[in-house]
């Protein structure tokens, strides 16, 4: 009783209490409309090349909006920002199951709303990241709450993907962005519930965004040990979380099977990636995080490889649940350790500097695995990127194991 107790204490605080089941159900519907979106884009394309070139194309505001998410961040009220980021959310979904409704639906604006809520999601995850310090009032539950925060959306993608995978199978596409609409209701009236005292350094108020941006990029390249976690991110995201991208192709081309398999496989990813962030949501310290960051690495690497091997649904899920286990294992002690370093009056910048490493370099790598799935096949690309991160992560391992953290 008393660890289920640790592991959820960030609960025992109200705005968290407001944020967190509102975060859950949101990002649920989140991943409903990711998956019918893959899914329609390769059912109408039927070309890997020409998804991965969506998918880059999404991911051009992730790298011009979100460096100056960060200042924006830290110079405006933070309440205001969450609250305006919910309802701009609530919007697009609105839109895009409108024109699916209508019959509207063609590639050029399904580019057209990815641009959109990426131009949105730029400024959200940094912003729900570095937020988590006023959610808490003792920040000696900020890994904790980072680590719950993880765990809600590892079950939105346990449950989001499996309920999108059975969405499309057994009812259409429109339903499926019609449900993800509803699930972004509840957080517009959670967060306007939630009190946050967001005070601003009058040096930061007074600078301008581009000062701003100089400042935090100056910070972050002087301190070796953000560069280093920063790359570790970068580098795993680019190479492994491109996985939802590879999935729809891998479940067409070699298990040849329906939507309902690759929300199943997806799902199980959400399994693998729910335990592990609900196991480390106990650890009260950033003791061991960085072996833990590398083992997981090096396991979902592993598994990559495997899944370019195998053309069997009950290995490939076996696979993808140790896949998620992998991911989350060095997710979040990245966030974890990343967020133990870093001043609070740069924690919007430095935030969103990672933010750009998760999303940016996931999208952006939908291009470079696109390419190479059009050259050298599915089963090739999951086996030359877990090989590639394998790689990088013992490089950058034993260079973190040169500094100390908090």
């Amino acid at each position: 009783m008393n660890k289920l107790k640790e592991t959820f204490r960030a609960l025992k605080y109200r705005n968290f209490r407001l944020f967190f089941p509102g975060l859950m159900v949101s990002a649920t519907g989140i991943w409903i409309q990711n998956i019918a979106i893959n899914w329609l884009v390769y059912d109408i394309t039927k070309s890997p090349f020409v998804m991965g070139v969506v998918m880059f194309f999404n991911a051009v505001p992730l790298f011009l909006v979100t460096p100056f998410a960060g200042v924006i961040i830290d110079k405006f009220d933070r309440h205001k920002l969450l609250l305006s980021v919910q309802v701009l959310f609530c919007l697009q979904a609105l839109l895009i199951t409108i024109l699916s409704y209508f019959g509207l639906i063609k590639i050029w604006n399904i580019t057209l709303l990815g641009i959109f809520l990426n131009t949105v999601a730029a400024l959200d995850a940094p912003l729900r990241q570095s937020t988590f310090v006023f959610l808490v009032d003792d920040k000696k539950d900020l890994g904790n709450a980072i680590s719950l925060n993880s765990s809600c959306f590892n079950f939105a993608r346990l449950l989001g993907p499996a309920l999108g995978g059975l969405l499309i199978a057994y009812t259409n596409i429109t339903f499926c962005f019609f449900v993800n609409f509803l699930c972004l209701l509840p957080i517009i009236l959670l967060v306007k519930q939630m009190k946050i005292e967001d005070k601003k350094d009058d040096k930061i108020k007074n600078e301008t965004i581009l000062e701003g941006l100089k400042e935090g990029i100056a910070y972050a390249t002087h301190e070796t040990r953000i560069m280093l976690l920063l790359s570790y991110i970068g580098s795993y995201c680019f190479l492994i979380m491109i996985y939802p991208m590879l999935l729809p192709i891998y479940c067409a081309e070699v298990l040849k099977v329906k939507a309902d398999i690759l929300g199943f496989l997806l799902a199980m990813a959400g399994i693998g990636s729910l335990i592990t962030s609900l196991s480390i949501a106990s650890k009260k310290t950033t003791k061991n995080l960085r072996a833990i960051l590398f083992s997981g690495a090096i396991l979902a690497s592993f598994c990559f490889i495997l899944m370019g091997i195998t053309n069997s649904e009950i290995v490939a899920l076996i696979l993808m649940f140790f896949i998620g286990i992998g991911s989350n294992a060095l997710l979040t002690p990245e966030n974890m350790l990343m967020q133990s370093i870093i001043d609070d009056d740069k924690r919007g910048r430095i935030m969103s500097l990672n933010s750009l490493c998760f999303m940016g370099t996931t999208s952006l790598s939908s291009f470079f695995a696109g390419s190479i799935a059009h050259i050298a096949g599915i089963s090739n690309t999951f086996i030359i990127l877990g090989v590639l991160m394998s790689i990088l992560a013992c490089i950058l391992s034993l260079k973190l194991l040169k500094f100390k953290f908090n």
